[in-house]
């Protein structure tokens, strides 16, 4: 499965989603522009790094949409087929987030944790960043023993591959698109 990150305007971005045998996925625009990192590639290297089946991603190399995404418009298929592929990717994903359990919560706690972690190493002191990561701790300590472990053995990879991706996606004009293919961390193309 390859994610394409698009940088699609000067404070946007949008994805697309190619997958073997299965509807290429779009989202345009996707939320959380972030001129470092935006928040669905936060998403991709926290599950790839913590293993997470289902996930954002997860769900999606599984056929899902994970509720966000709509099948591309125009390519090989006809309206009608194109219909049909909606509706069923529609009823997949639906299928997929309800059987998702504690891993579509981690997911979304890990990304937070991870995302506040790493911001906070690269930004100057504030009563905001104090605040973020005084709700960060809250959260952590949510955690199980097992999830906290978890997570802070993926800290260096996870941060490793946000600096790596950040300075990439910083770099790169409008128009263009940073590609992963799930679950690796390293661009392609």
């Amino acid at each position: 499965m390859k994610v394409h990150f698009i940088r699609s305007g000067e404070r946007r971005y949008s994805m697309r989603i190619e997958r073997t045998g299965a509807p290429v996925l779009v989202m345009d625009p996707a939320p959380g522009f972030d001129p470092d990192l935006p928040h669905d590639m936060v998403h991709f290297v926290v599950e790839a790094a913590l293993g997470l089946k289902t996930g954002v991603f997860g769900q999606i190399a599984a056929g899902g949409d994970a509720g966000s995404f709509h099948v591309e418009a125009g390519g090989a298929l006809s309206a009608k087929e194109r219909q049909r592929a909606a509706r069923k990717q529609v009823a997949k994903g639906a299928k997929l987030i309800k059987s998702q359990g504690r891993e579509g919560e981690l997911s979304e706690i890990a990304a937070f944790l991870f995302d506040i972690g790493w911001r906070s190493s690269k930004r100057a002191d504030s009563p905001a960043q104090r605040a973020a990561l005084g709700e960060a701790e809250r959260t952590r300590a949510g955690l199980s023993p097992d999830e906290r472990a978890r997570i802070d053995a993926a800290r260096p990879r996870v941060f490793e591959a946000f600096e790596r991706l950040s300075k990439a996606w910083r770099a790169l004009p409008a128009g263009e698109a940073l590609i992963l293919e799930w679950p690796s961390v390293q661009p392609i193309g």
